[in-house]
């Protein structure tokens, strides 16, 4: 009986141990920065072996609402990866600021999901093509 009870726990012990083995890592580094009239975020995980693929999110920093804006398919062990997002259309209203937040989720192949931290980037100028279209008419008036 104490050799079975003794196998139990050798076995329970095995398996708690080869999935801390396998567990997600997580990232490297994620960071965000104003990039030729948007802002590039460039992120690279620890370790790709369980990722299948990225999703980027960005909010605007006063705001609760996530938009996915890209997936990028994990290519393997050491990459690094950069996703430049050019559809910048909203303003803070309460700071006169553009400034948005941005985390990486990595999906996982059996469908889970880890987020990276939350960076917040803040644009100091937006050229027309990218203002909306409430200041675009205020030009014109």
């Amino acid at each position: 009986m104490k050799m079975r009870k003794l196998q139990i726990i050798a076995l329970i012990l095995l398996v708690l141990t080869g999935s801390m083995l396998f567990a997600w890592d997580g990232f490297n580094y994620v960071v965000a920065n104003e990039h030729d009239s948007g802002i590039r975020v460039d992120w690279q995980a620890k370790d790709e072996h369980s990722v299948s693929y990225y999703e980027i999110y960005r909010s605007r920093s006063d705001s609760d609402i996530l938009d996915k804006r890209a997936s990028v398919t994990a290519v393997g062990a050491g990459a690094s990866y950069t996703f430049q997002d050019n559809n910048i259309f909203s303003k803070s209203t309460e700071t006169g600021d553009y400034k948005f937040d941005y985390y990486v989720r990595a999906i996982m192949r059996d469908g889970s999901y880890k987020n990276s931290d939350v960076v917040q980037v803040s644009l100091t100028s937006l050229g027309v093509t990218q203002q909306t279209w409430g200041s675009i008419k205020a030009m014109f008036r």
